[in-house]
């Protein structure tokens, strides 16, 4: 068979085969083409229908309005969204930076009471530490008289 397909006998009874082929293609083809448009037209005749096509109807102006009304307000509810959207986002920045200062705030009053807290612990254990006859003296006991 392979010397068939080679030799020029061989190929021309494949051209014919394909030749044949093709034939048969188009032919089914043209049997369906023309089933479809006479089964169209008796569609046709059968419901009492002429073979002329009604016009479409033109959209009215209120018809086309109307068709527009949904994308229309589609449109403005997105860009309400939008704007909506682009204004809690604003706000949420206004509250990050006041977030932000007030924990800068905090650090420096926590550093702010840290340092009193020791210099207040420093003072009081110096207290402690005063010999009890200077503490007598420094702090009055009594009355003191006023200078004139």
């Amino acid at each position: 068979m392979t010397d068939e397909a080679l030799s020029p006998q061989g190929r021309q009874q494949a051209d014919q085969m394909t030749a044949q082929a093709m034939r048969w293609r188009f032919l089914i083809t043209l049997a369906a083409a023309v089933v479809l448009i006479g089964g169209g037209w008796l569609t046709l005749w059968a419901t009492g229908g002429s073979s002329t096509v009604a016009p479409a109807p033109h959209p009215t102006a209120a018809a086309s309005a109307a068709s527009r009304r949904p994308s229309d307000e589609l449109l403005e509810t997105t860009k309400g969204l939008q704007v909506t959207q682009q204004q809690a986002v604003d706000q949420l920045q206004v509250v990050q930076d006041q977030l932000v200062a007030q924990q800068a705030e905090m650090k420096k009053l926590s550093e702010k009471i840290a340092a009193l807290t020791e210099r207040l612990d420093a003072l009081q254990l110096s207290i402690a530490n005063m010999p009890p006859t200077t503490r007598a003296a420094g702090s009055p006991s009594g009355p003191q008289p006023k200078a004139h």
